[in-house]
C-alpha cells in the first residue's frame, strides 16, 4: 500500500495548492493552539469550509493543536478540539501525551496523532490511545523500521529542520521570551554564533530515499512548510506524488525545481547519517546557476526572461532578468564576483483549482468532561534535591545533608557513590534521549543498583520502573495539572503566576543551576557558543547528545521563599558547587535573612511569562 502524502496548509491558497496537486492529506492550524502561530492559519468558521472542500476531493484534514497548554487554557483547548470534531477533521495533532485519555473520553471516535514535539524516541514511549506517532527527525532508518512495526508512523521527508530535538528546545523561550513549545519560535538557531551560522540547518530532502522509506513501512510522508508559499506547496506535492506513484530514478529537472521553490541546501538527514547544518547563510538559496567573475556569468543552468535571480554578495540583491540563456552561455552582469542563484522560474505553474466556498458552521454541543483537578497540598517540610556530577560533589552534598541526591546512572562509579551516601536519599538520573536498546540497558542497571528512586529523563522509562519512586525531569514539559504525574520538575517556561494557579503542589521547582536550552544529535565542535551580544552558551556532551546551556545560571535566591509560600516544598539545585548553594538555600528557606544582591548579578531569576 502506498504511503500517504501529507502537505502543509498555512492558508487557503496553500490548502488549494496541496489538494489540487497530489496531496492525500493536509495538516493545518487554527488561530490558536498550534505550533505555527505566525502562519496565516484558519478561523473557526473557515474550518468547516476547508474540510468540506478537501473531503469532496478525497483529501483528509488533520488539525494541529500541538502546543503545550496552560491550566487557564484547558477549557478553550478542548473547545478547539470540539470544533475540529464538529467540522469532521480526520485527526487532531497534539504535543502532550497526558491529554490523550481526556480527549478519548470526550471524543472516542476522533483520531489522535502525536506530534514530533512529544519526543517519542523509543517504542516504550508510545502512549496508549495514540493512533499515529510523528517520529523525531533524528531517528535512524533502522529505528524508523522498528517503530513502523508496532505503530502507525509519520515522518518528515522534506522541508526545514530543527537543530534541537523537537519538544526539547527552550532557547527561544528562555533567551527571547517567545516559546517554540507554544508556537512562537524566534529561530535562535538561525543566528550567528562564533562568527558563523553554527546552528543553521539545511533543508530535508528525502526524494531519492523514498523507496527505502516505503520499505521501512512508514504510513505517512510529511512535507514541512506551513509558512511557505502556494508555489512551494503545489510544486513539492506534484514532485513527491510522481515518485511515490512511480518509483524511478530522480530527474535532475525535478530536483532543480525543488531547489527553486525553497532550499537552504539539501540533506537526507540523520536517517541516512548526514550532517544537517550549513554555516554559510540561513536563508533560501534557490538553484545555483554559476559564479560571476570579472562581471560575467557563465551559466550552469538555463534561464528565461522573467526568471528571478539572487546575487550573493554581503548585501544580497535579487531581481527579474530580461534575458535568456542556456548552460555554457556567458551573460554580462557587471556585478561583483559572487555566486548567483535562480530563485523564481516562469515555468513554475501551480494549479490552485476551484475557490473554496463558504459554508455555515455547525458545532456539535459536546458536554466536555475534564479530569477533576482537586487541590493537592504538599505537607512535607521544604527539601533540597541536588544533582551531582561526580563523586566529590555527591559526598559534599551528602555531608551538608541534601535531602536527596541525583546521580548519573551511566557513570561507572555510580554503585560506589551509592554506598558512600549516608544522610541523603540516593536517586539516579537518566538521559533524556534514549532508543530501545539504551532504555533496556538503563532499566537493567537501575534494577541491579536498586536506588531509592529515579529522576526520569525519558518517557519510555516510566512503564519499566513501576517499583521505584519516580521524579520527572523538566524534559517532560509539565505545564498543567493534568500533566502532573509522579513528581515532576515543573516546566521552567511557566511564570510565577501560572505556577501559583496549579492546584497540585506536589511538584519540584528548578531553583538554581544551569538550564538546558537545547538537546541535539548534531555534533558541536566548539566548547561554547558566543552570540553577537557576547553571551556565552556552554556546550556539554551527555552520553552522545550535545546540550547547550543558558548563558547565565538560574538563581532564585530569596525569591524561593515566594514559591514556598505557594505550597511548593521541593527545590531542585543543579550545580557543580552543591556545598555552597545547599547552605544558602537551607538558610533562605528556613527564614533566615540573606543578602543576595551580589549573587543575583551573575544569575537569571527565570519564571517570567513566555507567550
Amino acid at each position: 500500500m502506498k504511503p500517504e502524502l501529507l502537505l502543509p496548509a498555512g492558508n487557503k491558497s496553500c490548502l488549494r495548492a496541496a489538494v489540487n496537486n497530489g496531496a492525500d492529506a493536509v495538516y493545518l492550524g487554527l488561530q490558536r493552539f498550534n505550533a505555527r502561530r505566525s502562519a496565516g492559519n484558519f478561523s473557526d468558521k473557515d474550518l468547516f469550509s476547508i474540510i468540506g472542500y478537501a473531503h469532496q476531493r478525497n483529501v483528509k484534514v488533520y488539525v494541529a493543536l500541538n502546543i503545550l497548554v496552560k491550566n487557564s487554557e484547558l477549557v478553550d483547548y478542548f473547545d478547539a478540539i470540539n470544533l475540529a470534531y464538529s467540522a469532521k477533521a480526520d485527526a487532531v495533532i497534539i504535543a502532550d501525551p497526558n491529554l490523550i485519555p481526556a480527549i478519548k473520553k470526550n471524543f472516542p471516535k476522533l483520531k489522535i496523532h502525536l506530534s514530533t514535539q512529544a519526543t517519542i524516541t523509543n517504542t516504550y514511549s508510545i502512549p496508549k490511545g495514540a493512533d499515529r506517532v510523528i517520529l523525531p527527525r533524528e531517528l535512524s532508518l533502522e529505528e524508523i523500521k522498528a517503530f513502523s512495526k508496532v505503530c502507525e508512523t509519520e515522518i518528515f521527508v522534506h522541508g526545514a529542520l530543527c537543530f534541537s530535538y523537537s519538544g526539547q528546545c527552550l532557547f527561544s523561550s528562555i533567551v527571547g521570551g517567545r516559546s517554540g513549545n507554544r508556537g512562537l519560535c524566534a529561530q535562535p538557531c538561525r543566528k550567528i554564533y562564533n562568527n558563523k551560522y553554527l546552528m543553521s540547518t539545511m533543508d530535508l530532502c528525502m526524494l531519492e530515499k523514498l523507496p527505502e522509506l516505503i520499505d521501512a513501512g512508514v504510513k505517512s510522508f510529511k512535507i514541512e512548510g506551513r509558512m511557505r508559499s502556494p508555489q512551494y506547496v503545489g510544486t513539492v506535492s506534484k514532485i513527491y506524488r510522481k515518485y511515490i506513484n512511480h518509483p524511478q530514478e530522480i530527474e535532475q529537472e525535478d530536483l532543480d525545481m525543488l531547489k527553486i521553490v525553497f532550499n537552504r541546501e539539501f540533506t537526507s538527514g540523520f536517517a541516512f547519517n548526514k550532517s544537517i547544518t550549513d554555516t554559510a547563510q540561513p536563508m533560501n538559496r534557490g538553484l545555483y546557476i554559476g559564479n560571476i567573475k570579472n562581471g560575467k556569468l557563465k551559466l550552469k543552468k538555463p534561464i528565461k526572461k522573467g526568471d528571478g535571480i539572487a546575487i550573493w554578495t554581503k548585501q544580497r540583491t535579487g531581481f527579474k532578468v530580461d534575458f535568456s540563456g542556456e548552460p555554457g552561455d556567458i551573460i554580462n552582469l557587471n556585478k561583483p564576483d559572487s555566486p548567483v542563484y535562480k530563485t523564481y522560474s516562469v515555468d513554475l505553474e501551480v494549479n490552485l483549482g476551484d475557490e473554496i466556498k463558504s459554508v455555515d458552521p455547525s458545532i456539535i454541543k459536546t458536554k466536555i468532561v475534564l479530569p477533576e483537578m482537586k487541590f493537592k497540598k504538599n505537607t512535607s517540610e521544604a527539601k533540597l534535591f541536588v544533582k551531582c556530577y561526580n563523586q566529590k560533589s555527591a559526598q559534599d552534598a551528602d555531608r551538608h545533608k541534601a535531602d536527596l541526591i541525583y546521580y548519573d546512572i551511566l557513570k561507572e562509579d555510580c554503585e560506589e557513590v551509592k554506598k558512600q551516601i549516608t544522610h541523603s536519599k540516593f536517586f539516579v538520573y537518566t538521559p533524556r534521549i534514549l532508543n530501545d536498546k539504551e532504555l533496556i540497558n538503563i532499566v537493567k542497571k537501575i534494577n541491579k543498583l536498586k536506588p531509592d528512586g529515579v529522576l526520569v529523563g525519558n518517557r519510555g522509562l516510566i512503564s519499566q520502573l513501576k517499583d521505584y519512586e519516580l521524579h520527572l525531569d523538566y524534559s517532560f514539559n509539565t505545564f498543567n495539572d493534568i500533566d502532573i504525574k509522579e513528581i515532576p520538575i515543573i516546566s521552567p517556561e511557566l511564570s510565577f503566576e501560572e505556577i501559583s494557579n496549579l492546584k497540585n503542589k506536589n511538584i519540584i521547582l528548578l531553583t538554581h543551576g544551569d538550564l538546558i536550552l537545547m538537546n541535539t544529535k548534531e555534533p558541536i565542535k566548539a566548547p561554547e557558543l558566543i552570540d553577537e551580544q557576547d553571551r556565552h552558551f556552554q556546550v556539554r556532551n551527555n552520553h552522545g547528545i550535545n546540550e547547550i546551556l543558558n548563558c547565565k545560571p538560574l538563581g532564585l535566591f530569596n525569591q524561593a521563599i515566594k514559591f514556598k509560600e505557594l505550597g511548593i516544598k521541593y527545590f531542585f539545585i543543579d550545580t557543580k558547587e552543591p556545598r555552597k548553594f545547599i547552605q544558602i538555600y537551607r538558610d533562605i528557606l528556613s527564614g533566615k535573612p540573606f543578602d543576595d544582591k551580589k549573587l543575583r548579578k551573575g544569575h537569571t531569576s527565570g519564571y517570567k511569562t513566555t507567550i
